[in-house]
């Protein structure tokens, strides 16, 4: 029984493994680009202080992440990740410094910061896997 057991669960890790690696990330994509157009501007204006700029790019990154996606480049779906990932990575490092991460639900950005990154990483294993 146990040992039925550690097989099958080994078999789901394997399973979600592959998963993790090789799906298509661009729900995630779209996911991640909606939530920096729209609630990313909105959580940073409330909760460390209005910087009209940064939202800007924030929401700017969204829209260019979604046109990636709609467009189906995936060289513009790599730049488009990238800039996803470093804008996310720029808000948590801004939460850390200016109000650390109170909160569990703070932990998101952290959330988003992991999952903007591996959407970046599959889409340049997939880059490099077509160009050779």
């Amino acid at each position: 029984m146990w040992l039925r057991f550690k097989k099958e669960f080994v078999s789901s890790l394997k399973s979600l493994r592959n998963i993790w690696k090789y799906s298509d990330s661009q729900p995630t994509e779209i996911t991640l680009a909606a939530a920096l157009m729209f609630l990313a501007p909105i959580a940073t204006y409330l909760e460390i202080c209005f910087m009209p700029f940064f939202e800007v790019f924030l929401f700017t990154g969204g829209l260019y992440q979604i046109t990636c996606v709609a467009r189906g480049r995936l060289d513009c779906r790599v730049r488009a990740a990238f800039i996803t990932f470093s804008l996310y990575f720029t808000s948590l490092i801004m939460y850390i410094m200016n109000i650390g991460l109170p909160t569990p639900s703070h932990y998101g950005w952290v959330l988003l910061v992991l999952s903007s990154f591996s959407s970046l990483k599959r889409l340049k294993l997939e880059q490099l896997h077509r160009n050779g």
